[in-house]
């Protein structure tokens, strides 16, 4: 059997975890420190070279100080995207608000117009019933009474 081995790196759940704001910090910091030493390291190999040392020393020197030095500027360049993303969010983040108070708003104006039409059919149904209920009140007022003929007893046999 195969041992479980992590694919990611044990830092990288961290890095992703971690608000941008601190990459933000952590990557100016790094790229700062990183091209100011690759340049200090690019110097000391200029001056090497002046010194007349030899070939394989201050161009090692050198490369090794460029390469901090280009460090350096990536670094710098995710500090600058970081950054982008922080201000990106904070407006975006704005914007959200704004359209949710509007919606709030709305939803608000919504409720009441239909509160406002439920009010009116129920005024409509309301005068249909009235004007059902006053038809019906004429009618049994304009009717006559119904009498039923009731049979006189001394009319009957059985007297």
């Amino acid at each position: 059997m195969r041992p479980k081995i992590a694919k990611k790196a044990p830092g990288e759940r961290l890095v992703k975890r971690m608000p941008l704001r601190t990459k933000w910090i952590l990557c100016a910091a790094a790229g700062i420190l990183l091209f100011g030493f690759g340049l200090s390291v690019v110097a000391t190999a200029a001056f090497k070279k002046g010194m007349n040392e030899a070939f394989y020393i201050w161009f090692l020197l050198g490369l090794y100080g460029l390469i901090l030095t280009s460090l350096g500027l990536v670094c710098l360049g995710q500090a600058v995207r970081f950054r982008l993303l922080m201000d990106i969010n904070k407006k975006m983040n704005k914007q959200e608000k704004e359209l949710a108070k509007q919606i709030k708003k709305l939803n608000h104006l919504g409720e009441v117009l239909r509160n406002k039409e439920d009010k009116k059919v129920e005024k409509k149904e309301d005068k249909k019933d009235d004007r059902k209920g006053k038809l019906n009140n004429q009618r049994k007022v304009n009717e006559k009474p119904r009498v039923d003929k009731q049979e006189n007893p001394a009319t009957t046999d059985e007297v």
